[in-house]
This record gives structure tokens, sequence and C-alpha cells, in this order.
């Protein structure tokens, strides 16, 4: 936005006065000025060392951990700790947010009995759409069938549960959350962790009343799809194929 006064012999560069309310502490001149000449006053305890960026990853590293990631179905009865969890969703916080507004705020169920307790909320808000118009009216008999005979196909018995809620206005878009919890998606697998998105109790939170107040999620915002996590049972050995990518170029 050619907010910063460039440098002279005799000061460093600066934003005037008149300007800082259009500086978003996105940190970009930070991070792209080669003489670092550049420091935002703004959480300087936080600054982050950056040498190791001298060293860049190899393209195909970057791609086989990528392409590696599974959804975990599986979890180990092992719990994670609370230490370890806000370690990866701090990487998350770094996700990309318009206008740097940084909206996203995260809930963690982290007790498995709790985690089991949405799940059987999230069957019996199954249970108000059988016989209805529903989209998933036919197909949730199968679920609710499967749950009542001790198989949890909304969780899969996974440890914990991470949400990721953002506010309703000026836009009701939880793009923003997304891609956080796909940050933590990406970085999870690093730390042993394996994740899965939790489709159906996406659903019922939008739906189901006894489950948002559960969550406490305030009225002015809304959850993106949660996303379970734990230590899988299993390791992953190969990667499977996909079908060839379908790309339009103009």
């Amino acid at each position: 936005m050619g907010i910063i006064d460039k440098s002279t012999a005799l000061n460093y560069p600066t934003i005037p006065e008149e300007k800082l309310d259009y500086c978003l502490k996105c940190g970009h001149c930070e991070s792209f000025c080669a003489q670092k000449a550049l420091t935002l006053d703004f959480l300087l305890d936080e600054k982050i060392n950056t040498s190791f960026l001298d060293s860049q990853i190899e393209p195909q590293n970057i791609a086989l951990y990528i392409k590696s990631r599974r959804s975990v179905r599986h979890y180990s009865s092992k719990t994670v700790n609370k230490e370890l969890i806000a370690k990866v969703i701090d990487i998350a916080r770094y996700a990309p947010s318009g206008g740097n507004g940084q909206p996203v705020k995260w809930i963690v169920i982290h007790k498995p009995s709790e985690v089991n307790r949405v799940a059987s909320l999230t069957v019996d808000w199954m249970r108000t759409i059988q016989n209805t118009s529903h989209p998933l009216a036919d197909y949730v008999p199968a679920i609710i069938s499967t749950w009542d005979s001790g198989l949890d196909l909304i969780c899969h018995n996974a440890p914990h549960l991470l949400f990721a809620h953002v506010p309703i206005e000026p836009i009701d878009d939880p793009t923003e959350a997304i891609i956080a919890l796909t940050h933590f998606d990406i970085a999870a697998p690093a730390f042993g962790i394996g994740t899965c998105w939790a489709g159906f109790v996406k659903l019922a939170i939008d739906n189901y009343k006894p489950l948002k107040d559960l969550l406490s999620i305030p009225e002015e915002r809304k959850a993106a799809c949660p996303m379970l996590f734990g230590y899988s049972s299993y390791k992953i050995t190969s990667i499977p194929r996909r079908n060839p990518v379908d790309i339009t170029w103009k």
C-alpha cells in the first residue's frame, strides 16, 4: 500500500503517524527486507529465528510429506498431551486471513468421554432427520444402527476433537477457520498425530441446538468442519494413487 517512507542516510524506514491505521501488522515488510532494516513494534518477544530459511526444504520432500497424509480412523487409546496440541495449534495460527484479521479461535475437546458425547449428540441429530426430506434421510439409519450396536462411525473413537470458529459478521463464511484447520492437518503428522475431518459433526453443529449448547460457541461466531485427532493405531507404509489432476489453463 506504500505506507512506509523509505530510509535515508539519516533515518531508518518508518511509517508516518498519519498512516499507522493502514498497517495490518502482517509482518511482510519485516519478512522480505533482506537487510533486516525493519522491525515491527509488535510482540517483539515472539520474533522467530529464521536462519534455517537459508536451507530450503527440498520439493520432493515436501511433496512426499503432503502426499503421505492420510485420514486416520483407527486411534490408539493414548491421549495427546495438551502442551503438544498447543504447539501444533501455535503453528496453525500462522495461517493466512483476510487483512491479517486473525479471527480464528479454537476449542479443543480433550477428554475422550466428551468426544464420545459429541458423537452421541450427532447421532441424536441424525434420529431427527429420519423419515424426512433431508438429503441424508435414507443414509443415516445405517449409521444410527451401527452406533446402537457399539461402533462409532461419527468420531471413530478419536480421543480428541478440534474446532475452529470465526465471526459471522461482516461475512458469514468459515473459510478462514478451514484454512487454519488445514494448517493443523498438515502440521500434525510431523508430531506423530493423525487427523480426520468430522463432516457429520459439522452438519449436526449447524442444525442441532443441544450440540451447539455443549460446545458453547457464541451465537455471533460459526465453526468450520471440526477435526478428529490422536495417535494412529497403524503406520502408513505407502501412498495411494489418485485420479489425474484436472486443470483448465486459460
